[in-house]
C-alpha cells in the first residue's frame, strides 16, 4: 500500500487534489429530461455528474440506456460522469434487471466512451466485482467502490476495513457514505477518512448523510474527502446543501486556509 495520495484527472477535472470536486446526482426517469437536469445543474457549478439509471425508467432497454448516455455526453460537453446503478439493498430504486443484465449493461455503457468513472457495491459477490473491474480496465474508464449505509454508521474499525477493501478489490475510487446515530458517529467517520487518506494510495469520498452529518459534506475535504455530493435539482440522500451553498462554503474554507 502506497502512502501517497493518488489524484485522478478527469477531462481537467483533479479528483483528489486541492480543492473538493462537487458532484450532483441526475435521476430524471426520461432521455429528455436527463439532458435538461444535466444542463440545469451544470449551470449551478457542479463539477461532476453522476447519472443514477435505477431511477430511469427505460433501464430495461439497453438501446434505450445507450442512446440516452449519447445525448447525455453530447449535452455536457466535458463534465466528468459516474454511471451508478444502486443496488436496492443499498437504497436504490427496484428495477427489473437481475445483477448479471446490470454488470451486462456496465459493459455495454462503459463500451461507448461516453462516461468516466462507473460505481458498483463493494459488498457485491466477489466474482461480480471482479467483473465490473474487468470491465472498467477493458474500456478505460475509472471503478467507484461505494458502500452505502442508510440505517446506522459502522465502528470505526470496520470504516476503515471499508477503504481498504475498495483498495484490495482494485477500486480507483473508495466510496463509503453512513448514517449517524449520535455524534461521535461523525467523528469516527472523519478518523476513519484521514487515517484511510494517510495509508492508502487511491482518492476516497465518504460522507455522513442527514442534519447531524452535514460537517462531513461541507470540511470532508480536511479529513481526505475528495469529493462532496450537492443538490442539483433533486436531492438524492439526506442532508445535501445546494450546488451554491456548499461552494460558498469551500471558498470561504479554503481563503482561511489560504489566509
Amino acid at each position: 500500500m502506497s502512502s501517497q495520495r493518488k489524484i485522478i484527472d478527469i477531462r481537467g477535472r483533479r479528483l483528489g487534489g486541492s480543492i473538493p470536486l462537487i458532484c450532483s446526482s441526475l435521476v430524471a426517469r426520461t432521455a429528455e429530461r436527463l439532458t435538461s437536469e444535466a444542463q440545469s445543474t451544470l449551470a449551478k457549478g457542479a463539477d461532476v455528474l453522476e447519472w443514477r439509471v435505477d431511477f430511469f425508467d427505460a433501464i430495461a432497454d439497453t438501446r434505450a440506456v445507450l442512446d440516452a448516455t449519447r445525448q447525455l455526453r453530447s449535452a455536457i460537453g466535458d463534465a466528468p460522469l459516474i454511471f451508478t446503478r444502486r443496488a436496492p439493498s443499498e437504497a436504490g430504486q427496484r428495477t427489473v434487471l437481475d445483477e448479471d443484465a446490470v454488470l451486462r449493461l456496465y459493459a455495454a455503457v462503459a463500451a461507448t466512451g461516453k462516461v468516466d468513472f462507473i460505481e458498483y457495491e463493494m459488498d457485491s459477490e466477489p466474482a461480480r466485482v471482479r467483473e465490473v473491474r474487468n470491465i472498467a480496465s477493458t474500456h478505460h474508464v475509472q471503478l467507484i467502490l461505494s458502500y452505502h449505509d442508510f440505517e446506522a454508521t459502522p465502528t470505526l474499525p470496520e470504516l476503515m476495513d471499508l477503504f481498504e477493501q475498495a483498495e484490495r478489490q482494485m477500486a480507483d475510487v473508495a466510496k463509503v457514505v453512513v448514517t449517524p446515530r449520535v455524534r461521535d458517529d461523525v467523528l469516527n467517520l472523519l478518523v476513519a477518512t484521514a487515517r484511510a487518506d494517510a495509508k492508502l494510495g487511491i482518492p476516497l469520498v465518504s460522507m455522513s448523510v442527514g442534519g447531524q452529518g452535514v460537517v462531513t459534506r461541507t470540511m470532508g475535504h480536511f479529513f481526505g474527502s475528495a469529493m462532496s455530493f450537492a443538490v442539483g435539482e433533486t436531492r438524492s440522500a439526506p442532508g445535501q446543501l445546494p450546488i451554491a451553498d456548499l461552494k460558498t462554503v469551500f471558498e470561504v474554507l479554503q481563503r482561511a486556509r489560504d489566509a
